[in-house]
């Protein structure tokens, strides 16, 4: 069975888009599936940052890019 997630990408710009993906799916595999380097971002779920290897619980989430200089 598969569900509809919602996602808010917030990386400089905002984008959206809504992804159908199965019940137990992770951050970590959406992230992939999305060529988002997981390493470069924060994922928020009701405004809490989720451990990726965690389901996908929430039909609504963020990625935020994490930036970084020096």
């Amino acid at each position: 069975m598969s569900k509809k997630v919602h996602i808010k990408i917030q990386a400089g710009d905002i984008s959206k888009q809504t992804v159908e993906i199965a019940e137990n799916t992770t951050y970590e595999d959406l992230l992939d599936r999305l060529k988002i380097n997981q390493e470069t971002v924060l994922v928020l779920s009701g405004g809490n940052a989720v451990p990726l290897d965690g389901t996908i619980s929430s039909n609504e989430i963020t990625i935020l890019k994490v930036v970084t200089g020096g």
